[in-house]
């Protein structure tokens, strides 16, 4: 992953196809009900947006 985002750390999702990123908002969602802070939450969906953008990247192994 080369491109700047406001996530708060770097990650290297090249080797993740698109099926790998949607279990993985898959999980984003079953767990936001468990969140407990307003902040646990605002965190899970910064998270889960960072994961919306990899998805939709041209790039992205199918």
């Amino acid at each position: 992953m080369s491109k700047e985002s406001n996530f708060p750390f770097d990650l290297d999702l090249s080797t993740l196809d698109t099926s790998s990123i949607t279990n993985i908002l898959g999980d984003i969602e079953m767990h936001m009900p468990l969140m407990e802070s307003e902040g646990d939450v605002t965190q899970l969906l910064q998270v889960k947006d960072f994961f919306e953008s990899e998805l939709k990247d041209e790039r992205r192994l199918h």
